[in-house]
């Protein structure tokens, strides 16, 4: 029932932040759903989503500074609320929330794989798209149960770098045509709509956060981990931001045929050659898996975290002998599959992505409204309550609020009921095990020692040092 402790770095867990934050997979994935509700103002919302983001992410290392835990985002909700069926309903649904994204990464994958087939006149075999998605869901997973050191520190570190060098060459590029400061502003596009569009930009630009999965892990967890997510905002989030606003200026034809295209980063890539789009094929699609490799080991952790807790089934404690959750790992790559085939079905391709990728912002916004209330509460716990925890997080909480109130009365039939299911096996999950555990009671130290959050909030009060 342990994680390796002490075994990864600064530039492991600046691996593990850009890996969900993805930069170029969020330009081919969220930025081109979001494209459906802002139009061009989708650059608005990102540049929103961004400034957004740092102000969680000013918020979560609030926490970061102070608690380290596998558990994440629900072990920072204890911290605070004390409740466990609070920090129980923010592990599940971000467990869900992972999922859901792992799905919706898939879906992308093949949907980019496809276009690319499409524009280079090759004919989509009928074999394309089961093959594409397995692959989507089955190598993340697999590839998750190695050594952690090396996938972070070789495989997703290397290609977000790469992913980043293509966003800022496409900026460079949209330079050289005219510039369009209203792509900056949110005119002609509703109220609803821009929080629609924001909820997308920001689930993305904010994964910087999976980071704090990785308190058991890695050495000086307190320092390691703030320094990696502030330094997967600074390097994605602004990628990003400028790769959408170069995938709008790039566009030749008209806004709504944009709107319309299902991947427009590859249409444009075509222009300047066969060589250019292939490379920015396979960074794309790259970039989707390494993302589905971050979701897929920060859930796995809460799931291990939890069954460790006892509010979750024992067996999900399983590790492999690198120490790397083996049962639970395998639980998401299952969870993940089950939502790509019932939306699929239910949906068709097209439509379950832009669907599983609403409720995907839903859930995730709303275990960060828990947690950014939380901060102010935390910090007068351990009696260090000043202005910036308190004004701060609020601010980042209440435009968290404002996107998710915009957004829940848009989702179609299929999304009520798929959000509908998942709280009630919450529900369920919670009344016949998660109550009977202490979810979110296990934090580590700065020596990557086990201990209680009842403990370690005793030294914190009296400033023992760790």
């Amino acid at each position: 029932m342990r994680l390796g402790r002490g075994v990864i770095s600064l530039k492991e867990t600046y691996g593990q932040a850009m890996a969900v934050t993805a930069p170029l997979g969020s330009v081919v994935s969220t930025s081109t759903a979001a494209i459906l509700y802002a139009g061009h103002s989708v650059v608005f919302t990102t540049l929103l989503a961004l400034l957004g983001s740092a102000l969680w992410i000013y918020s979560l290392t609030s926490y970061t500074k102070r608690v380290a835990s596998p558990g994440g985002y629900y072990t920072f909700g204890y911290s605070a609320w004390r409740r466990k069926i609070i920090s129980f309903f923010e592990a599940l649904t971000e467990v869900f929330a992972y999922s859901l994204l792992n799905a919706v990464n898939a879906i992308t994958l093949y949907l980019l794989v496809s276009i690319g087939f499409q524009v280079a006149g090759i004919a989509t075999p009928w074999w394309l798209e089961p093959l594409i998605i397995a692959l989507g869901l089955a190598y993340p997973t697999l590839i998750s149960l190695t050594d952690i050191k090396k996938l972070l520190g070789y495989v997703v570190t290397i290609s977000a770098t790469a992913e980043v060098i293509l966003l800022l060459g496409l900026f460079a590029l949209s330079l050289t045509k005219p510039f369009h400061p209203e792509y900056f502003t949110p005119a002609g596009v509703s109220s609803s709509d821009i929080a629609q569009a924001f909820v997308l930009s920001m689930v993305s630009i904010s994964g910087a956060g999976a980071a704090t999965y990785l308190g058991e892990e890695a050495k000086k967890p307190l320092k390691t981990i703030t320094q990696g997510m502030w330094l997967s905002l600074l390097i994605g989030g602004i990628a990003m931001f400028l790769g959408t606003y170069a995938l709008v200026a790039l566009w030749s034809g008209s806004l709504s045929s944009l709107a319309n295209s299902p991947q427009p980063l590859i249409y444009e890539m075509f222009q300047y050659g066969r060589i250019p789009m292939f490379i920015a094929l396979v960074l794309a699609a790259n970039s989707l898996l390494a993302s589905n490799i971050g979701t897929t080991l920060g859930s796995a952790r809460i799931l291990f975290n939890l069954s460790r807790e006892k509010a979750a089934p024992l067996f999900l404690s399983k590790t492999t002998k690198s120490g790397e959750p083996l049962i639970a790992t395998m639980m998401i790559g299952g969870l993940s599959t089950l939502v790509v085939i019932f939306s699929i079905f239910g949906l068709g391709v097209a439509t379950a992505f832009a669907d599983v990728s609403v409720i995907t912002g839903i859930f995730w916004l709303t275990g960060r409204i828990i947690d950014g209330f939380g901060v102010p509460v935390f910090y007068y716990r351990i009696g260090q309550l000043s202005w910036n925890t308190l004004l701060i997080p609020l601010a980042a909480t209440g435009i968290n609020v404002w996107g998710v109130s915009q957004s829940l009365p848009l989702p179609d039939m299929f999304s009520m009921y798929a959000i509908v299911a998942i709280l009630l096996i919450i529900g369920v999950w919670y009344a016949l095990i998660g109550r009977k555990g202490k979810p979110g009671s296990l934090v580590v130290d700065e020596n990557n020692q086990v201990i209680t959050i009842e403990e370690y909030m005793e030294r914190l009060k009296k400033k023992v040092p760790m």
